[in-house]
Protein backbone atom coordinates (compact mmCIF):
# COMPACT_ATOMS: atom_id res chain seq x y z
CA UNK A 1 0.00 0.00 0.00
CA UNK A 2 1.14 3.59 -0.97
CA UNK A 3 1.92 6.31 1.48
CA UNK A 4 -0.44 8.29 -0.23
CA UNK A 5 -3.32 5.49 0.19
CA UNK A 6 -1.76 5.35 3.81
CA UNK A 7 -2.60 8.72 4.62
CA UNK A 8 -6.21 8.80 2.50
CA UNK A 9 -7.36 5.90 4.87
CA UNK A 10 -6.24 7.36 8.05
CA UNK A 11 -8.39 10.89 6.92
CA UNK A 12 -11.22 8.96 6.39
CA UNK A 13 -10.80 7.03 9.41
CA UNK A 14 -10.72 10.00 11.59
CA UNK A 15 -13.33 11.67 9.88
CA UNK A 16 -15.76 8.69 10.60
CA UNK A 17 -14.32 8.72 14.14
CA UNK A 18 -15.18 12.32 14.65
CA UNK A 19 -18.79 11.55 13.45
CA UNK A 20 -19.39 8.63 15.01
CA UNK A 21 -18.50 11.22 18.35
CA UNK A 22 -20.93 13.85 17.48
CA UNK A 23 -23.85 11.35 17.18
CA UNK A 24 -22.65 9.45 20.15
CA UNK A 25 -22.79 13.59 21.68
CA UNK A 26 -26.04 13.68 20.62
CA UNK A 27 -27.36 10.65 22.64
CA UNK A 28 -25.51 11.63 25.79
CA UNK A 29 -26.59 15.19 25.54
CA UNK A 30 -30.24 13.99 25.17
CA UNK A 31 -30.08 11.25 28.01
CA UNK A 32 -28.78 13.37 30.41
CA UNK A 33 -31.09 16.23 29.49
CA UNK A 34 -34.74 15.17 30.44
CA UNK A 35 -37.25 14.69 29.09
CA UNK A 36 -35.55 12.24 26.70
CA UNK A 37 -37.08 12.80 23.04
CA UNK A 38 -36.27 9.76 20.79
CA UNK A 39 -37.43 11.38 17.25
CA UNK A 40 -35.25 14.74 17.94
CA UNK A 41 -32.06 12.00 18.59
CA UNK A 42 -33.31 9.85 15.50
CA UNK A 43 -33.14 13.00 13.44
CA UNK A 44 -29.83 14.90 14.47
CA UNK A 45 -28.25 11.34 13.95
CA UNK A 46 -29.78 10.50 10.32
CA UNK A 47 -28.46 14.37 9.51
CA UNK A 48 -24.68 13.92 11.08
CA UNK A 49 -24.99 10.30 9.28
CA UNK A 50 -25.67 12.23 6.04
CA UNK A 51 -23.12 14.83 6.18
CA UNK A 52 -20.64 12.69 7.39
CA UNK A 53 -21.33 10.37 4.58
CA UNK A 54 -21.25 13.30 2.00
CA UNK A 55 -17.79 14.32 3.54
CA UNK A 56 -16.28 10.82 3.79
CA UNK A 57 -17.32 10.96 -0.08
CA UNK A 58 -15.57 13.95 -1.06
CA UNK A 59 -12.45 13.83 1.02
CA UNK A 60 -12.18 9.92 -0.90
CA UNK A 61 -12.69 11.52 -4.89
CA UNK A 62 -10.76 14.72 -3.90
CA UNK A 63 -7.70 12.48 -3.11
CA UNK A 64 -8.16 10.20 -5.88
CA UNK A 65 -8.30 13.51 -8.07
CA UNK A 66 -5.22 14.94 -6.38
CA UNK A 67 -3.31 11.22 -7.34
CA UNK A 68 -4.03 11.54 -10.81
CA UNK A 69 -2.69 14.79 -11.51
CA UNK A 70 0.31 13.73 -9.60
CA UNK A 71 0.88 11.35 -12.11
CA UNK A 72 1.35 14.07 -15.46
CA UNK A 73 4.55 14.85 -16.21
CA UNK A 74 5.26 17.79 -18.29
CA UNK A 75 7.03 17.49 -21.21
CA UNK A 76 8.90 20.32 -23.54
CA UNK A 77 7.08 19.68 -27.12
CA UNK A 78 10.04 20.60 -29.11
CA UNK A 79 13.37 18.82 -27.08
CA UNK A 80 11.38 16.11 -25.35
CA UNK A 81 12.60 17.00 -22.00
CA UNK A 82 10.82 16.19 -18.93
CA UNK A 83 10.26 18.04 -16.00
CA UNK A 84 11.36 16.27 -12.65
CA UNK A 85 11.59 17.92 -9.16
CA UNK A 86 11.51 21.79 -10.84
CA UNK A 87 14.40 20.70 -13.17
CA UNK A 88 14.22 19.09 -16.94
CA UNK A 89 15.82 16.34 -17.81
CA UNK A 90 15.70 14.50 -20.97
CA UNK A 91 13.05 11.57 -21.16
CA UNK A 92 15.41 8.32 -21.91
CA UNK A 93 17.03 9.06 -17.82
CA UNK A 94 12.95 9.63 -16.71
CA UNK A 95 11.62 6.77 -18.74
CA UNK A 96 13.94 4.39 -16.25
CA UNK A 97 11.91 4.92 -13.41
CA UNK A 98 9.13 2.71 -12.03
CA UNK A 99 6.25 4.68 -12.16
CA UNK A 100 3.02 4.54 -14.04
CA UNK A 101 3.04 8.25 -15.99
CA UNK A 102 0.78 10.38 -18.08
CA UNK A 103 2.68 12.54 -20.35
CA UNK A 104 1.35 16.08 -21.23
CA UNK A 105 3.09 18.87 -23.26
CA UNK A 106 4.74 22.01 -22.59
CA UNK A 107 7.88 23.87 -23.27
CA UNK A 108 11.33 24.23 -21.47
CA UNK A 109 13.29 27.65 -20.94
CA UNK A 110 15.68 26.91 -23.53
CA UNK A 111 12.98 26.03 -25.93
CA UNK A 112 10.44 28.64 -24.91
CA UNK A 113 13.72 31.36 -25.15
CA UNK A 114 14.36 30.12 -28.37
CA UNK A 115 10.80 30.00 -29.92
CA UNK A 116 10.21 33.42 -28.46
CA UNK A 117 13.26 34.70 -30.67
CA UNK A 118 12.09 32.77 -33.67
CA UNK A 119 8.50 34.64 -33.17
CA UNK A 120 9.57 37.86 -32.69
CA UNK A 121 11.83 38.09 -36.00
Amino acid sequence: MSIKQTIKNKVVRVEILGFLLAILTCWITEWFDPPFSFQQVIIESLVLLILGWSTVTWTIRTVERIRVLEGFILMCASCKSVKVNDKWERIESVLGYDQPMNISHGLCPTCFEKYQKEFRN
